[in-house]
């Protein structure tokens, strides 16, 4: 084995937004030549198919499950009690790991391990190169918008917006560069929505988040244009940014026809593939894709409301309904007869979608989405306008970023099936053309962006070179 190769350890958050665009970044640094491992929990490892097909793939691409400490029974929720739990229980064994790595390349088995690459949310790995002295990258899977307002939170309590002074979470917050007219108060952190600030807890998740300026870099998946207002303001918080988005089209530009193969293997949910064969009997552009993603949580009600608006509105539709979408105490009525009605006449109704093939598809016209980040990437490069119904966290700035800024959609104002079907009717009839002029101009320029010589291309380039550099100097 020619031990001068770079090693680089990649280590995502175990869920699914975060897995697919590492696991994209880690498969693009292996295409490069560099040893990658990929490195994931047990409980998220038994979860991923037919890794043993894309390691065949990427022979530089290995995969190291390692245990994160909790019980099997843990429920392992986003929530501030996990990060409490995997800060103390998962850092002991992500250590041992890194040490394995090593004992690894002293028998020659792999070379040493030269950095990691490390999931922005998580702060243990930072502690763990730090101690072990390995150089350590930070990798962004949202928005340099929703990254901007981490470190704008400083400011906005010495000048009085948080706390809020009351519960009107649509008010906009003036003043902070880099989001000008796009930054109301449901756009900041999670952690902003707490009353006392002075508290121990928002000091943790404060640090915790800023701390990521220490890392030798900043990875993210965004290209230059599509965030140009607020990536150099970005850049003025770290030694150096790599803006190399959008991941999946970067990678399926390298892979060609193997990317709808390799999506799959980023997938926790296995995807029920007749609703292709449902989109081949449906007309030119006439459908409209309906997914609120793996975290977002909606109430039965809504989604009756959703489900009148839908049919109401004319078009077919496709509708990813998975069982976790339901919040925790409905789940027992998470299918209801009446949800039913009209579907099988106007739509398909699948419990998970392989949603970059269906976006590619030729009769999908419009995207009414969680405004994930992931999500929203791929409906710009499939060059479908959205309808974004903002849940939580990231998804509110970037509902803000694809209405206000970039014009490729709009944001749902209300969850009653007139406002629903209006919307759709928008999107799919009345606005079409102009969403559709303004999202295939954004989709050129996150081409140009993955092609030769464009930002994200050099951006890669760039980072394979640090870290080659990293390698030179040991």
């Amino acid at each position: 084995m020619e031990h001068q190769q770079p090693h680089v350890v990649v280590h995502p958050l175990p869920v699914q937004g975060h897995i697919k665009p590492l696991l994209c970044l880690a498969q693009l640094l292996s295409e490069a030549g560099l040893y990658v491992s990929f490195v994931i929990t047990h409980h998220t490892h038994k979860r991923l198919e037919n890794l043993s097909a894309l390691t065949a793939q990427f022979p530089n691409l290995h995969f190291e499950p390692f245990s994160d400490g909790l019980p099997d029974d843990h429920p392992r929720c986003l929530n501030f009690d996990f990060f409490i739990d995997i800060k103390t229980k998962t850092k002991p064994f992500f250590k041992d790991l890194l040490l394995s790595l090593d004992t690894k390349s002293e028998k020659g088995l792999s070379p040493p391990v030269t950095c990691v690459i490390n999931d922005g949310y998580l702060s243990y790995p930072l502690e763990v190169a730090e101690e072990l002295r390995i150089p350590l990258f930070t990798f962004i899977a949202h928005s340099a918008c929703f990254l901007l307002t981490y470190y704008s939170i400083p400011k906005l309590i010495e000048e009085g917006h948080v706390p809020f002074s009351d519960n009107n979470m649509n008010l906009e917050i003036n003043g902070i560069a880099g989001l000008e007219g796009i930054l109301r108060r449901k756009n900041l952190p999670p952690a902003c929505m707490m009353k006392e600030v002075t508290s121990p807890l928002f000091k943790q998740c404060l640090d915790e988040s800023l701390a990521m300026n220490r890392a030798s870099g900043l990875i993210i998946n965004t290209f230059d244009d599509l965030e140009v207002q607020c990536l150099p303001h970005v850049a003025n918080k770290f030694c150096k940014v790599y803006s190399i988005g959008p991941l999946h089209a970067f990678l399926n530009s390298k892979i060609g026809n193997q990317s709808q193969l390799i999506a799959s293997h980023a997938s926790l949910w296995k995807a029920e593939q007749s609703c292709i064969a449902w989109l081949d009997s449906q007309t030119l552009k006439s459908v409209v894709y309906v997914s609120f993603g793996t975290l977002a949580k909606r109430s039965v009600s809504q989604l009756l409301e959703f489900s009148h608006g839908l049919v109401n509105s004319g078009h077919p539709f496709l509708w990813v309904i998975h069982p976790d979408v339901v919040l925790d105490e409905e789940r027992e009525n998470a299918m209801p007869e009446e949800l039913q009605k009209g579907v099988k006449e106007n739509g398909c109704i699948v419990d998970w979608a392989p949603q970059e093939e269906v976006l590619a598809h030729k009769a999908v016209g419009g995207f009414v989405t969680h405004c994930g980040w992931n999500s929203t990437l791929e409906s710009i490069m499939a060059r479908i306008p959205l309808i974004c119904w903002p849940y939580t966290s990231d998804q509110n700035i970037n509902a803000d970023l694809v209405s206000k800024v970039l014009r490729i959609g709009v944001e749902l104002e209300g969850c009653d099936r007139q406002t629903i079907e209006s919307t759709i009717r928008a999107l799919m009839d009345g606005r079409k053309e102009e969403f559709q002029n303004s999202i295939d101009k954004i989709a050129k320029c996150g081409l140009d962006g993955i092609g030769h010589g464009g930002s994200s291309n050099q951006n890669l380039e760039f980072l394979v070179e640090d870290i080659k550099k990293i390698k030179s100097l040991e």
